[in-house]
């Protein structure tokens, strides 16, 4: 700080901007962030689907624990989704009042009623600093909002790849299964081509 004062107006209105300047700067940042909570929704989405598929539309009936798994991991889900919308969401920031409210309608009202120019202009900047430390208290409760939300947005979104990983293991035996009919019919119709053509060439040759 060297040899700033708090008794000087001066240095309270610079640091009350620059906190306000950082807070403005801060809540953009965690708004861009949500790329990151896109990519793990675009990861767990991949074989959503196919789970649904494998675990209710099929006639085949699976272990209770895959069914569980699926409902917490679709509870985490919503839950990491509906903060991101918070995130997302719109809110008024603290903005200030044009500047010329300052040094004409609020300057003239003083220096009509008589006061002198230092007397004024101590007046104006404690009005001045009043709105920035509104301001100044808005956006930092915003912005602390905002890190809430995506840290619950992520961290529920962790979580909830959990039991979407233990729920994508019936879809793998589900596919090997699936593989593993279609190689046996592909080898059967193999098998039976193979020995038409062989019975073919035997009545040939007794002929």
């Amino acid at each position: 700080m060297g040899n700033k004062s708090f008794y000087d107006l001066d240095y309270i209105i610079e640091i009350n901007e620059q906190r306000l300047e950082q807070y403005t700067n801060a809540h953009q940042k965690s708004v861009e962030r949500f790329t990151t909570l896109l990519v793990i929704y675009s990861a767990l989405c991949i074989f959503l689907v196919p789970i649904i598929q494998t675990l209710f539309l099929t006639n085949e009936r699976w272990h209770w624990s895959y069914y569980c798994s699926f409902c917490v991991f679709c509870i985490l889900f919503v839950i990491s989704i509906i903060n991101s919308i918070l995130l997302l969401s719109p809110g008024k920031l603290g903005i200030l009042v044009m500047p010329n409210l300052y040094y004409k309608h609020v300057k003239l009202f003083y220096e009509e009623n008589g006061i002198s120019a230092d007397a004024t202009d101590v007046l104006i900047k404690g009005h001045y600093i009043a709105e920035l430390e509104k301001a100044v208290t808005r956006n930092g409760v915003k912005l602390h909002r905002k890190i809430s939300f995506y840290n619950r947005s992520f961290y529920y979104a962790i979580i909830a790849c959990i039991p979407y990983l233990y729920c994508v293991w019936p879809q793998i035996i589900n596919e090997k299964k699936h593989n593993q009919k279609t190689d046996n019919i592909h080898n059967l119709s193999s098998f039976t081509k193979t020995n038409h053509i062989c019975g073919r060439e035997n009545q040939n040759t007794k002929k």
